[in-house]
């Protein structure tokens, strides 16, 4: 069934109190209501159902936000209920939101209601894990002066240790793999495991505190000696954030013995995780008694592994508390960054399409070529969605601000003509390198964002690091084809994503561009400099086709461009060096990124490819497309795509560019 996306926000208190909006499946927004400030600060009856009744009638108070209730109900569908809490109104966090009920009862202990604390971020989101086994990071932190120094008990590690083997050894083997770091538990060892291996789960046991008026909180590890180390809120989500390292799931438990409590320290650092790109935080917003967290622990990473859905696994666990008649129902919080709350997905099993032949023949072939180094990827503008918008995006944006006339408002090349017609062809240019690398601070944390203003978009890359642009996905295409021994990366984008990538694999990548005008024979060259230049594996050469940002006078932006481009190249094929057309002609070309009417995509089908002089018969040429717009009649579209490329010996793969990523670092991990 469809489930009904409900998103309840609570802005900055005002005079009357704090505004309350509902949103349906974001687009239906309902007129505001208001939440009464009385209910700070949160005071307990002592019966939980009572409560959750009356948080229920304080939100729903008004009738805006209970019209919208009342729609989304009668849908008959489940809801994924988001409550999203500004920034400016952080101290509504203090309420015990879990325990809201209807006249049905607790919502976030219902299968049809997926309940979160919803707190979305700009930074673009790595996709769903799809590897097994998933890797969880188990960190239990006891320090011998916890008692003398902090005033606090100290943490049973072996108990806490069977506690959660007991709690996890019902799950099927081979899903789940513990990684127990030996002590001393210090920061730099936490991020030394993180970068030997890829870990999806951080599960935290141990003491905090908290400071209510810095709005600092503070973990307590050790430090190299064993003895207790107090590791700041932004100490720790900078070493996530410094080197790729953040899991998609953080879950902050004090251990049982605790004196006092320390929660509000999780609760504290529970939403920086998250703001940093941590997907999912799960912590305790009371004291969780041992026989509590088992059940839950069992009951939730059981259904987190099996279904993939956090918010919807944290319902389940808390119903199984509910089943047993806990009192600590509504003391697991879960901080959530996403949408559609999908941590884990089936996407592992699901493969693409080879149009016209067998997928085990095209897929050794892709390997055979790739032993001998003759696998050519051509890179385009729709890898980087993530990180940039779409050119179609910054069409619209640019119609809009020009006063474009015409239909056709997201066609990059045709509004970037109209734009150069009255501001000269080098205007549109600069123009985009500006938006994107605007684009691209925008999305970045502030923490990672540099002191000084970087002048291009590779400065930019070379600054933050690509383990912040692609590290965090095992599946992203930069770096699955980083990994590769390649010579040569063909891109037709203006980025130095695909540079990054080769270097943060331990290469050591030239980049050039095609000197496809007059105006660029001064452009320098390695093939000029050294006359028997080769790139190699392990110093390959990224070659940018239509420009980069180090020439923005290179970019082939404009319809003119592309026509000047083709007409160049067709009349002078030696603009492009003899390495460049000899690797066209003789490797494996995978183009990657492209939608099927694409300028950039039509340009080189035309150009570069349909005219090679193939000096091999069994060429092996796979294509990945995007096709705009599909509603229906898609075995009528995987036709056309077969017959209209048959010619050119292309073989069309029907999947998206990370699947075909997914199966081809799955296809080399195994040749290897």
């Amino acid at each position: 069934m469809a489930i009904v996306d409900v998103e309840i926000r609570l802005f900055a208190r005002e005079e009357r109190g704090y505004p309350v909006e509902i949103t349906l499946n974001g687009e239906q927004v309902f007129p505001r209501g208001w939440l009464s400030p009385s209910l700070l600060p949160w005071v307990r009856t002592g019966d939980d159902e009572e409560d959750g009744r009356r948080l229920f009638r304080a939100l729903f108070a008004d009738e805006g936000p209970r019209a919208a209730w009342e729609q989304a109900r009668a849908l008959g569908q489940p809801l994924r209920l988001r409550l999203r809490i500004d920034r400016e109104a952080a101290a509504l966090h203090a309420i015990p939101w879990e325990l809201l009920s209807d006249e049905d009862g607790m919502l976030a202990a219902r299968d049809e209601v997926a309940f979160s604390r919803y707190l979305p971020i700009e930074l673009p989101w790595g996709g769903a894990v799809e590897s097994r086994p998933v890797r969880m990071l188990v960190v239990i932190a006891d320090a011998e002066d916890l008692e003398s120094r902090y005033h606090l008990p100290r943490v049973p590690v072996e108990a806490e240790l069977e506690a959660l083997h007991a709690a996890l050894d019902r799950l099927p083997p081979g899903l789940l793999e513990l990684i127990v770091p030996k002590p001393p538990v210090t920061l730099s060892r936490l991020e030394a495991t993180m970068r030997a291996q890829e870990v999806h789960i951080l599960h935290f046991v141990g003491h905090g505190a908290f400071d209510e008026r810095r709005g600092q909180a503070a973990l307590y590890l050790q430090d190299e000696s064993g003895k207790a180390q107090r590791v700041l809120d932004a100490e720790f989500v900078s070493m996530l954030v410094r080197r790729g390292v953040r899991p998609r799931l953080v879950f902050l438990t004090a251990c049982e013995s605790a004196a006092r409590s320390t929660h509000d320290a999780f609760l504290g650092l529970a939403p920086k995780l998250v703001d940093v790109g941590v997907p999912a935080v799960v912590a305790m917003q009371g004291l969780f008694s041992m026989a509590s967290s088992q059940t839950f622990t069992r009951t939730f990473y059981t259904a987190l592994l099996e279904d993939g859905r956090v918010d919807y696994a944290v319902n389940v666990a808390r119903s199984a508390l509910l089943t047993e008649g806990r009192p600590d129902v509504a003391v697991p919080v879960l901080f959530m960054r996403l949408r559609s709350g999908r941590l884990w997905g089936d996407e592992a099993d699901a493969r693409g399409l080879v149009l016209g032949g067998g997928q085990r023949v095209f897929w050794s072939g892709l390997m055979r070529m790739i032993r001998r180094g003759k696998l050519l990827p051509i890179l385009g503008p729709r890898l980087h969605g993530r990180w940039m918008p779409r050119r179609s995006q910054i069409a619209r944006q640019w119609a809009e601000a020009y006063g474009y006339p015409f239909g056709d408002r997201d066609n990059l090349p045709r509004v970037a003509q109209y734009i150069a017609s009255a501001q000269g062809e080098d205007f549109p240019r600069q123009e985009l390198l500006d938006h994107l690398l605007e684009a691209l601070l925008h999305r970045l944390p502030p923490s990672l964002r540099p002191a000084t203003p970087p002048k291009t978009l590779g400065e930019l890359m070379a600054t933050v690091g690509w383990e912040v642009f692609g590290g965090d996905n095992p599946n992203d295409v930069h770096g699955v084809l980083a990994r590769l021994p390649l010579p040569l990366y063909i891109t037709t984008n203006y980025d130095a994503l695909m540079t990054e990538a080769l270097r943060a694999a331990g290469r050591k990548p030239t980049r050039e561009i095609c000197r496809w005008h007059p105006y660029l024979d001064d452009v320098p060259s390695r093939f000029d400099e050294e006359a028997d230049y080769r790139p190699t594996p392990e110093a390959p050469l990224v070659y940018h086709l239509y420009g980069n940002d180090r020439r923005p006078d290179a970019m082939v932006l404009t319809e003119d461009h592309y026509f000047d481009f083709l007409v160049r190249l067709s009349s002078e094929m030696d603009r492009l060096p003899n390495y460049i057309r000899g690797a066209f002609a003789n490797s494996s070309l995978v183009l990657l990124g492209y939608g099927l009417w694409d300028w950039e995509f039509r340009t080189l089908l035309h150009g570069l490819i349909r005219p090679l002089d193939q000096r091999h018969r069994f060429k092996h040429v796979a294509v990945q497309l995007e096709v705009d717009h599909l509603t229906a009649g898609q075995e009528a579209v995987k036709q056309f795509l077969a017959r209209y490329f048959q010619e050119a010996k292309i073989n069309i793969y029907w999947g998206t560019a990370e699947q075909f990523a997914a199966e081809l670092r799955e296809w080399w991990e195994e040749e290897r």
